[in-house]
């Protein structure tokens, strides 16, 4: 009896449509007996049929003919079986999730394919709060996020998971496995998939920029270079290297921000908007992104155009 109980929990758990299906199809068959073969109100069916399907079984409601009676005895039956099956289904479903099994159906989100975990970390903890974040990565068992990412665990150079990843409606893509020939080759495939994303990638080796660029990286950052000048820099001038500190993250201090162009400093030369972007926004001005680059320090005569970006330190 319990191998017969087990076998059809089995082949009812396979799916979780099945389930629901089976549910509604059983608890409507089960109104129908007693609303029109045991004349009860609809609403005393309804009742009726949710408590015994759920075995609470309150009882004050339940068919009184014969026919109805023993027409109602599979219900008792699928209450009793459908517990475990639910329960199951439901710890299948979780385990999905956390284990990085399930599809993301996320639009205009970041996708992160990476395997450094310190720079995951700090990545995901910047943007957490205010972008939906897919994760590919193979270095971790479990969603290391949960509650900030939706978790692929897989390799982020194999184009299975990236579509798993939903990385063709992805607004972002963050390239950062700690080697620079998996970088490589995760960036032609991120460009292959979604010709339209920025794409955000790292590398080590200063010989490797060209390739990511031409593989269609919009921005290359090298971790090594970044990390040895602050290093050399704070030998010689310390306040600079805690000034990049400060601003280079959001949780804490200062911050670097890039805002459109208010509307009210549209077609205003910047020498107008500097004073009034310190005494009322609190934000001075380092650089205006025009055209895909930086006008750093920009001359007091440039006028500020509707595409422009602001650069600017809060």
């Amino acid at each position: 009896m319990n191998d017969s109980i087990m076998r059809l929990i089995e082949s009812i758990k396979c799916s979780e449509k099945r389930i629901l299906l089976f549910f509604l199809g059983s608890a409507t068959v089960q109104v129908l007996i007693l609303y029109f073969l045991d004349k009860k109100s609809l609403v005393d069916s309804l009742y009726a049929t949710a408590a015994t399907l759920t075995t609470v079984g309150f009882g004050d409601v339940s068919p009184s003919s014969p026919l109805a009676r023993l027409l109602y005895i599979p219900t008792m039956g699928i209450g009793v079986l459908m517990l475990p099956i639910v329960a199951v289904s439901i710890y299948e479903m979780h385990q999905k999730k956390v284990r990085g099994l399930n599809n993301s159906t996320q639009k205009d989100h970041v996708v992160i394919l990476g395997s450094s975990n310190e720079i995951i970390t700090s990545t995901i903890m910047e943007i957490a709060d205010f972008q939906d974040i897919c994760l590919v990565s193979e270095i971790y068992d479990l969603n290391p996020f949960q509650g900030k990412v939706h978790f692929i665990k897989g390799s982020p150079i194999e184009k299975v998971y990236l579509m798993k990843a939903n990385i063709a409606e992805a607004k972002h893509v963050i390239v950062e496995t700690g080697n620079d020939s998996t970088n490589i080759l995760a960036t032609a495939l991120a460009r292959e998939l979604n010709p339209s994303a920025e794409i955000i990638a790292t590398i080590t080796s200063e010989e490797r920029y060209g390739t990511l660029k031409s593989l269609g990286a919009n921005h290359v950052i090298n971790t090594d270079t970044f990390t040895g000048r602050l290093l050399a820099s704070a030998v010689f001038e310390p306040s600079v290297v805690d000034l990049i500190s400060d601003v280079t993250t959001s949780l804490v201090g200062h911050d670097l921000v890039e805002m459109d162009v208010p509307e009210k400093y549209r077609g205003k030369a910047v020498g107008e908007i500097m004073f009034d972007l310190k005494a009322q926004d609190k934000m001075t001005l380092l650089a205006i992104y025009r055209n895909r680059e930086n006008v750093v320090n920009p001359a007091m005569d440039m006028i500020l155009e509707e595409n422009d970006k602001l650069v600017v330190l809060v």
